[in-house]
């Protein structure tokens, strides 16, 4: 019944003629190999290329940036200088901020101190 169909029965089909042969899979493998080959030099350098961009801008912003701190400090320096105790006052006062903020900090944080005896009661 299955060769009315035009199903070839399990038994009598061929499967040597459906396979490509092994020089056949080679040559294909062999140029499948050299096509990924050529992308990956072509992907390797185009990465090249970002990256050679991207080391120079980050090079000329970094270099700007430095040069803004500098001319800030040098700035800040000048301010010193003409008003040392304007200076002095603002540093002091930085200081004695921070400590009341830290004093703060550690004493809600800290744990109360009680008698063992009033644990209990």
């Amino acid at each position: 019944m299955p060769e009315a169909i035009g199903i070839k029965s399990v038994r009598t089909a061929d499967i040597s003629d459906d396979l490509p042969s092994a020089d056949d899979m080679n040559d294909t493998f062999k140029s499948e190999v050299a096509t990924l080959r050529a992308e990956i030099a072509t992907i390797r350098e185009k990465l090249a290329e970002k990256s050679g961009e991207a080391y120079e801008n980050v090079s000329r912003r970094a270099s700007n940036a430095a040069h803004y701190v500098q001319d800030e400090a040098v700035s800040a320096a000048g301010a010193i200088r003409e008003h040392p105790a304007a200076a002095t006052t603002l540093f002091t006062l930085i200081g004695a901020i921070g400590f009341g903020i830290g004093y703060l900090v550690a004493s809600t944080t800290a744990e109360q101190k009680q008698a063992w005896y009033r644990r209990y009661y």
